[in-house]
């Protein structure tokens, strides 16, 4: 970062806003980290403030509150908050943000839209690390009248947590999230509902453990992740449907050479998860 921020503040100390505040104190980004989750009593060394206060005083603003929460945090910081003030958020789709900012917001060409690709199917602070973005994918998600400046100054500062970044517009960003992350959580979810009760799981291997492991995820910002972003996620699960079908169809009928040749599409398009390696730069 070019120069170390002055006050960050965090609206919401869950895994990813409690990560945030964390790295952010641990490498020194900033020079004052403050707080503010009703739910939380104890910050880990991180001051908590009431919210109109924490926007009357920071920086850059980092929401990270479900999807549910969003309009009526950003209704309420809106009066406080300074003209200057940077906001960035971790939401998992980003036209819910960019439409409130445009709605709420004195200066919404100072909201830059963020989303890192980190977590895990734990939740809340004590589950939150400071290494949580490091190496991992960011997305920066720009309306389009965002000033290009304050899009670089987000854009640096989730490099600055460990993140490496491309940037999609909002839209691009909520059709790829699809695919990538909201799709595969409900088939996951979809899978796990048929399995067996009991002692049988015990004896699973990892492989079921990694693919399912993303269905103990918290089944209320499920909800509304899914159902904010339905009809491209429709569109991916019908998708999946069709691959699925064709798969159990060869099986059916002993179609070695058709199943194989699924399986050996399946291998090569999933050879693409490979780590992307950070020194790329910008995409």
């Amino acid at each position: 970062m070019s120069s170390r921020l002055g006050r960050l503040g965090v609206v919401g100390l869950g895994l990813l806003g409690g990560s945030v505040a964390l790295a952010a104190r641990e490498r020194g980004l900033a020079e004052e980290v403050r707080a503010v989750d009703p739910h939380v009593a104890d910050g880990r060394g991180v001051e908590l403030l009431p919210l109109p206060e924490l926007a009357a005083w920071a920086d850059l603003l980092v929401l990270a509150v479900p999807l549910a929460a969003l309009e009526e945090v950003v209704r309420g910081l809106a009066p406080h908050l300074r003209a200057d003030c940077l906001v960035t958020d971790v939401a998992s789709l980003k036209r819910p943000l960019a439409r409130l900012a445009q709605v709420h917001l004195v200066a919404p060409e100072r909201c830059v839209g963020a989303h890192p690709m980190a977590g895990s199917h734990l939740s809340g602070l004590a589950a939150a690390s400071a290494g949580l973005f490091e190496g991992a994918p960011c997305f920066i998600a720009p309306a389009g009248s965002a000033d290009p400046a304050a899009v670089d100054r987000v854009e640096e500062f989730w490099q600055c947590l460990g993140a490496f970044t491309v940037r999609r517009t909002p839209e691009e960003h909520d059709a790829l999230c699809a695919v990538l992350s909201h799709a595969p959580h409900l088939i996951a979810f979809a899978f796990a509902r048929g399995l067996p009760d009991g002692e049988a799981l015990r004896l699973a291997g990892p492989g079921l453990r990694d693919f399912i492991r993303i269905a103990r995820a918290d089944s209320d910002l499920w909800c509304d992740i899914l159902l904010a972003n339905r009809d491209r996620v429709a569109e991916e699960v019908a998708r999946f449907r069709v691959n699925l079908d064709g798969m159990a169809d060869a099986l059916a009928r002993g179609d070695r050479k058709a199943l194989t040749e699924a399986i050996e599409e399946s291998r090569f398009r999933s050879a693409d998860l490979d780590p992307v390696d950070p020194t790329q730069g910008k995409a």
